[in-house]
């Protein structure tokens, strides 16, 4: 499958923590390097073409916090 460098970088942070609820805040900082920045969409639509590539129900949103990479455990 071909992922975008920054999708790549995204799914890399979120494999980092596997179900664990990581900010967008901290997903901005970590992944383009823009810490403190809040109130973009950014990582949403990167998301979006994440799901798209590995599967919809791989990266679960947790509304108002964030996103966590899921690993299948337990399903």
């Amino acid at each position: 499958m071909h992922l975008t460098p920054t999708e790549f970088d995204l799914l890399l942070c979120l494999a980092g923590e596997p179900g664990t609820v990581l900010t967008r805040e901290r997903l901005l900082a970590e992944v383009w390097g823009w810490p403190g920045a809040s109130g973009t969409r950014t990582v949403d639509s990167h998301v979006k073409a994440l799901r798209a590539k590995i599967g919809a129900d791989r990266v679960r949103t947790v509304h108002g916090v964030g996103y966590a990479l899921e690993t299948g455990a337990g399903r």
